[in-house]
């Protein structure tokens, strides 16, 4: 059998996107200006929405 795989839209669904950005420096965020998604490691940096974990975690 094929494993399946299942995505899962994180920023602004799991995540708040802004609280990552806010927490970049003004270099980084003038490096990756326009392309902010591949910063690395810019979605650990967030925070999550309220209720997300238990969502997550409920879903399996």
């Amino acid at each position: 059998m094929k494993k399946k795989i299942l995505y899962f839209d994180m920023d602004n669904v799991l995540v708040n996107f802004q609280s990552g950005l806010d927490q970049l420096s003004e270099e980084i965020l003038q490096k990756y200006e326009g392309q902010l998604d591949n910063v690395p490691g810019l979605f650990s940096l967030m925070e999550p929405l309220d209720g997300a974990n238990d969502a997550f975690t409920n879903f399996f």
